[in-house]
């Protein structure tokens, strides 16, 4: 097995075009409190322009640099935990747009994952307080 696969069965991904290399997860301080990074890359070849909807063949979609999304995991351990994903910005010929790579785990525009989302759920469903959910589940 993989690193890419054993981080991604870790944190409950089941995106195989999320590939996280050696020594990515990292720790840090913010507002006085620890947190767990893990940085991963989001790229694939798409298979048609996402605004014009034309065909990727004969080059005519093209990655064109990556886009740094802070997406909030539920916790592993004590620690807040983080996917720092570069994802894979795209540029269409035909109609001059460009548009990101989009992955299962996180909705379009959101930074929190569906798993946190679906744990924040359940919690509210148990009747605790809103402060209570938040410190446990977004607390940076």
């Amino acid at each position: 097995m993989s690193i890419s696969s054993d981080i991604r069965n870790l944190l409950d991904i089941q995106d195989a075009n999320i590939i996280f290399e050696e020594n990515c997860v990292k720790e840090g301080i913010r507002k006085g409190k620890t947190f767990k990074c893990v940085t991963g890359k989001l790229t694939y070849e798409p298979i048609c322009c996402k605004n014009c909807g034309i065909k990727n063949e004969d080059y005519i979609i093209s990655k064109n640099g990556t886009q740094i999304s802070r997406i909030t995991l539920p916790i592993t351990g004590v620690h807040p935990t983080y996917l720092c994903l570069k994802k894979q910005c795209f540029s269409c010929k035909a109609c001059d747009s460009s548009f990101t790579a989009e992955t299962p785990i996180v909705k379009k525009n959101p930074y929190i994952s569906k798993n946190t989302n679906a744990q924040v759920v359940i919690k509210s469903a148990e009747a605790q307080p809103l402060t209570s959910i938040a410190r446990d589940y977004c607390s940076q």
